[in-house]
């Protein structure tokens, strides 16, 4: 019966990993916005709750469904084929459709424009992103695995 719910869970898994990818974007973009007192105030705060919303609930999530499996090396290899293509499907999305700012008949890509409002502001916030994306790349593609290595140590 597991089995049988392989492809399904694989879906999950694969939609997890895209709409964290997804999210991380979308809420450093929000955080962005906000005004300076806002963002010295609330930086780690909001990194801190940005990161617990785009990483920890989806790990809560896969740990059940690997256990689900009793981490068998089929299941992991196959989940982390789905995550590293949820990473993969959201990078070649954003390289085929670029966010752009929009102003009047102009259109400026996302970076530049970010840059351009505010350079400190946009490498204030580049190193979580970073570490966002890095943290999703782990938990969807080698955690699987670091899990299966480290129940066969004990």
């Amino acid at each position: 019966m597991r089995y049988l719910l392989t492809p399904i869970t694989m879906f999950i898994w694969f939609l997890l990993t895209y709409l964290c990818v997804y999210y991380g974007m979308v809420l450093m973009l929000w955080m962005f916005s906000l005004s300076w007192i806002w963002l010295i105030l609330g930086y780690t705060f909001l990194i801190g709750l940005i990161s617990f919303l785009v990483n920890s609930l989806p790990a809560i999530i896969n740990i059940l469904i690997l256990k689900f499996y009793r981490l068998n090396w089929f299941s992991i290899v196959v989940h982390s084929i789905a995550g590293l293509l949820g990473i993969a499907y959201f990078y070649y999305l954003i390289y085929q459709n670029p966010p752009e700012m929009v102003s009047g008949n102009e259109s400026t890509p996302i970076l530049k424009a970010l840059w351009n409002q505010s350079w400190l502001k946009t490498i204030l916030l580049m190193f979580p992103f970073l570490g966002l994306q890095l943290g999703i790349i782990y938990q969807g593609i080698f955690s699987p695995i670091s899990m299966k290595l480290e129940e066969n140590e004990y």
